[in-house]
């Protein structure tokens, strides 16, 4: 008798834990995109100002203190640390609850660990970056790894908020060599994102003077800085081109999929508007607000393109998202009509 009580309690336990998880994973799972996004801009703030030795070398302490004394590049810095400590609060605890709520769901599972994984792999470069000095092609990799981490929550929240319906669309399978045309494109914005935060790192921003020409040239002398520079730009450019190509491909396929002709629309008012602040940083000579509005458009461009290639997935993967996303008794209990 008494094991049977316990046993009750536990269920009872178990399912109030349910419910209230059911009812908190969607604020959750906004608040936890919103934060990382801006841990992304906080982490350019920081890149920008040159803050980034602003709590000595010493972490996850600063300046060897829990809570240091101020100057403008150590509140920076310290303020960025804070923040990541309070997303990663909320990125775990997602995590946890997409684990629970979705049993058997590979792919959000598997995109709750992507989450967690890069959240400290990004946690962990900016570490390295403090404790030892690194060469700017693996500082460039921060940036790179701050923009998956920013996407796969991006993922996790779109699935957590909106998956029934994004499941729906993806029945219906796109034409054949569009979903590998996305996910090149994905990748190539990859390498273009890398080479911009390595053109930043080794100073390289104003080796090209004016926009859209380059010194004056619409091809300059390739030499030292100019470079990467100019390569940087020449890749932009491209990915401009292919985002275009991408509309008027999804615009054919528009009364089939009209999620994916809403989604390219979308990624090509984002890379246009990255291109625009790409050209307000070289107009500005890197003001710091430009720098970090043209940090912020890039994350969500590349959020966005995520969102879109994931669209693409067929089979199986879609029709997982279209399952019962909650057990039925944290449904209930979320909805009141059961007590724990």
């Amino acid at each position: 008798m008494h094991n049977r009580v316990m046993s009750l309690r536990v269920d009872s336990i178990s399912a109030w834990i349910d419910g209230l998880a059911a009812r908190l994973l969607k604020p959750l799972a906004g608040a936890a995109a919103l934060g990382m996004w801006i841990v992304l801009i906080m982490g350019a703030t920081v890149t920008n100002t040159g803050s980034q030795t602003g709590c000595g070398p010493s972490w996850p302490l600063c300046r060897g203190r829990f809570i240091p004394q101020m100057a403008v590049s150590t509140f920076i810095e310290f303020s960025h640390r804070t923040v990541v400590g309070l997303e990663s609060i909320l990125i775990i605890g997602l995590a946890l609850a997409v684990w629970r709520l979705y049993p058997g769901q590979r792919e959000i599972r598997f995109l709750a660990l992507v989450m967690v994984l890069f959240l400290f792999l990004q946690a962990g470069l900016g570490a390295w970056a403090v404790m030892a000095p690194q060469e700017p092609t693996v500082l460039a990799l921060h940036f790179g790894v701050s923009l998956v981490a920013f996407a796969s929550v991006l993922l996790v929240a779109a699935l957590v908020i909106d998956g029934r319906r994004l499941g729906a669309m993806r029945r219906r399978k796109p034409p054949s060599g569009f979903t590998p045309f996305i996910w090149l494109l994905l990748l190539g914005t990859y390498g273009v994102v890398y080479l911009g935060a390595y053109v930043r790192h080794i100073h390289a921003d104003d080796a090209c003077q004016g926009w859209p020409l380059c010194n004056g040239k619409p091809i300059p002398v390739l030499h030292g800085l100019v470079t990467p520079a100019f390569l940087h730009r020449l890749a932009a450019l491209m990915l401009v081109i292919g985002v275009l190509a991408l509309v008027v491909w999804a615009a054919s396929i528009r009364a089939r999929r009209p999620d994916l002709f809403a989604g390219s629309l979308l990624c090509l008012m984002l890379v246009v508007a990255q291109a625009g602040t790409g050209a307000l940083v070289a107009a500005t000579h890197l003001d710091l607000f430009s720098a970090l509005a043209h940090a912020g458009v890039v994350a969500l461009y590349f959020g966005a393109l995520s969102c879109l290639a994931l669209q693409t997935l067929p089979g199986a993967l879609a029709e997982a998202v279209q399952r019962d996303a909650v057990r039925p008794s944290s449904e209930a209990l979320a909805a009141g009509s059961l007590k724990p």
